[in-house]
């Protein structure tokens, strides 16, 4: 049984590869700081590959990467995502970095990596709760930019492709998301009151409930989906939730996975 977990060096990611480890499985992790990453792949008995996962490019090249060296390939969960700060970004690529980091990205890779997955194969994306304040449109850009609205529509976006593909792999294999809920990780310690203004007046509380949630606790959903899952197309929030009639439309849902993938064969191009 072999594995890929994205951003798997910290925080979630690290327990889950930890679990899947556990299980027995050949655990693949990715990682931006290779001497750090390498470090805690070490620890965990898995292998470190240095990706930036908010450039395509770097999506593509790893899912090459993996094509060459693991087949097939059992296990992906889509972890790594995040807000990457305050203030709008466009990468080199000139997407605006939220939207490639947790939605551009993985759909890309994912897609990159469907003739490496196995028949059987589970494909876990880990969402966030904020993806339910998108009320709009989610391939327009909210304007002016806050960054908890940009990472909100990016993670809508990743739902909406998540299930898109469910519905292509319907019968080889089992696609799933789920918002593994608040845990204390690096990403979450690098918030300020200027990444989320909504929240600085309860700042010192907010911090105070984040620093009590348990990284562990928020990888053991994910982890059983990706060992143990019993169903496919299915968003879980604690337990198997049904979504809001708007973000039901297979309409939607395959635009979600036709916009990043066609993104990534730009790339590829």
């Amino acid at each position: 049984m072999i594995a890929l977990v994205t951003g798997g060096t910290a925080g979630i990611g690290a327990q889950i590869a930890g679990k899947l480890r556990a299980a027995g499985a050949t655990v693949y992790v990715t990682g931006r700081d290779p001497v750090r990453g390498a470090g805690v792949a070490d620890a965990l008995g898995a292998t470190f590959i240095a990706t930036d996962h908010a450039s395509v490019a770097d999506n593509l090249r790893l899912a090459a990467r993996l094509a060459d060296r693991v087949a097939p390939l059992d296990i992906l969960v889509n972890n790594v995502g995040g807000i990457p700060g305050p203030d709008r970004v466009v990468t080199d690529e000139g997407h605006e970095a939220t939207l490639a980091l947790n939605y551009l990205g993985p759909v890309a890779l994912t897609s990159a990596l469907l003739p490496t997955l196995a028949t059987g194969s589970r494909v876990v994306q880990i969402v966030s709760s904020a993806l339910t304040m998108h009320a709009g449109d989610p391939f327009v850009e909210p304007t002016p930019h806050r960054a908890l609205a940009a990472y909100a529509r990016a993670k809508q976006l990743a739902l909406l492709a998540t299930l898109s593909l469910a519905r292509r792999l319907a019968g080889s294999g089992h696609v799933n998301a789920v918002n593994p809920g608040m845990a204390w990780t690096p990403g979450v310690a690098a918030l300020t009151p200027k990444t989320i203004p909504a929240w600085r007046h309860l700042w010192p509380i907010v911090r105070a409930v984040q620093r009590l949630a348990s990284p562990e606790k928020a990888a053991r959903r994910p982890a059983d989906l990706a060992l143990r899952p019993t169903d496919t197309g299915g968003y879980y929030d604690g337990t198997l939730t049904t979504l809001p009639e708007r973000l039901r439309a297979v309409s939607l849902q395959d635009r979600a996975w036709d916009f990043a993938s066609a993104a990534g064969r730009r790339n590829d191009a």
